[in-house]
Order: C-alpha cells, then sequence, then structure tokens
C-alpha cells in the first residue's frame, strides 16, 4: 500500500487473450478470441494505448486490466495478457517501464462488463486501502451506455465521477455490422432488467467464461471484505453480489 494513495481508478476492459508472439499483438493470429471478434484485436490495442494516456496525464491515477481466464486453452487471463502485451510494445512509448511497473495492476477474476467494473473497485481497495474519487473506463465506444448508465448506475458510483473513453471495431464505426448493433440494444435490455447479473440469463453467460473455476467473491481475502464496508450477499459457494439497495462506501 502507497504512502499517498492513488485517486483516480483507470479500468481498461479486456476482450481476449494474447498468447505472445514475436508480431506482438499485431498478428490476429496470436490472440484467443471468438468468433464474431475477427478484425477487432487491432481495437484492442487501441483500447490499451487509450489507457495508458490516461494513466501518464493523471500522477494521481494507477490503471487495471479487467478481465479472466475466460478461455480452456490456457490459464492466462485477459488481463495479464493485455498487460504482457503493452509490456512487449515497451507502452507503445507513452509509459516508462518504471512507471508502468508502479501503476499498472491485473484485476484477473471479471468475467463480464458488470464485474469489470465492480472486481476492479474492490482490487483497488484492496490494494490501496481507500476508494477512487475518479473512475475512468475505456471499452467500445457502444458500451458506453451498459458500462456507465447500467453499471456504474447499478453498484452506486456516483455517474459525475465517471469518465468514458470509448473505441469501436471496424465494423462498429462504418455499421457494417448490423447484427452487432442489435446486439448491443438486447445487452443493455438484458442489464436494465437485472441491473446485478443475478438472473439465469446473464448468470449462465458467466459460468461459459469461466472454465477455470474462478472465485466471483467480492474479494479474495475475508478481513479486507469486512474492513472495506461493502454490503453484500452469497449467491453460491463461489460468488458473492452487492445487497441491492444499500449504501456502499464509494457512494460517499
Amino acid at each position: 500500500m502507497s504512502l499517498t494513495p492513488p485517486e483516480h481508478i483507470i479500468i481498461v476492459c479486456c476482450h481476449g487473450i494474447w498468447a505472445g508472439g514475436t508480431a506482438k499483438g499485431y498478428d490476429e493470429n496470436e490472440w484467443l478470441i471468438a468468433g464474431f471478434q475477427n478484425g477487432e484485436t487491432p481495437t484492442f490495442i487501441e483500447h490499451i494505448k487509450a489507457g495508458l494516456q490516461v494513466l501518464k496525464e493523471d500522477e494521481k491515477s494507477v490503471l487495471l486490466f479487467s478481465g479472466g481466464p475466460t478461455r480452456k486453452e490456457t490459464r492466462l487471463s485477459e488481463a495479464r495478457s493485455y498487460a504482457n502485451l503493452a509490456e512487449a510494445n515497451s507502452y507503445f512509448g507513452i509509459l516508462s517501464e518504471n512507471d508502468a511497473s508502479r501503476r499498472i495492476f491485473c484485476e484477473e477474476r471479471a468475467l463480464d462488463s458488470y464485474y469489470n467494473v465492480l472486481f476492479s473497485l474492490t482490487k483497488f481497495w484492496s490494494d490501496h486501502g481507500t476508494w477512487p474519487k475518479k473512475m475512468t473506463i475505456v471499452s467500445h465506444a457502444f458500451k458506453r451506455e451498459r458500462l456507465v448508465d447500467c453499471h456504474c448506475g447499478a453498484i452506486g458510483f456516483p455517474l459525475d465521477r465517471v469518465d468514458f473513453v470509448g473505441v469501436d471495431p471496424p465494423g462498429m464505426v462504418d455499421g457494417t455490422n448490423e447484427a452487432a448493433f442489435k446486439g448491443v440494444a438486447e445487452a443493455i435490455a438484458q442489464w436494465k432488467e437485472d441491473p446485478h447479473g443475478k438472473g439465469e440469463l446473464l448468470a449462465s453467460k458467466r459460468r461459459k467464461r469461466n472454465p477455470w473455476g474462478v472465485s466471483q467473491k467480492l474479494f479474495l481475502d475475508k478481513e479486507d471484505q469486512i474492513r472495506s464496508g461493502v454490503q453484500f450477499i452469497p449467491i453460491g459457494e463461489e460468488e458473492e453480489g452487492l445487497l441491492e439497495g444499500a449504501s456502499q462506501p464509494w457512494s460517499q
């Protein structure tokens, strides 16, 4: 825990796993992605660059790559793979290695966008002993409503303290990916109906993305959980959720 804890959390939502390779992420064959994500890996790299740029511009910030080990082919998490890619590319000249080693962290358990936000928040508290005063989320631009209005709204993080940096993949920029546009509307409707993702529809998607049985508890350390003041309820043996309607400590 640093003597002067950071005040600004930057969350880069991860969407795939870079398995490594000499092309340093610029060859899509080096990635583990879903079929519908073909052609999107350059956008993932732009998300990394965008997060690093925000980090560079605010010395009171830290960056968390967020995403669990979602593929059966490897235990490597999405978050760790993004951090590896950033390091392999010398942080694209945006940040020094020394600065990166002190200010970049990996949240390696999230299995959907809601938990990208929530697990990043709880890891921030475990790492620094305080809650962030400001949040910046980096993802696809088309996910802004879901991430900010739905997720930050659901957990009670003040929306006037949230910034969003969106970079869309090509099919969303030029409007050619009609199926994706339809999917955006469906996803928002699902999260509005089930804001904390506790229902079977959204929970089952997380289970399918968890081949390694990664814990979905809010904190890995029980003492952290108690001291944090977060109001939660158990959902299953290895899963917890927020107590709906309760005031949470990051809302102050």
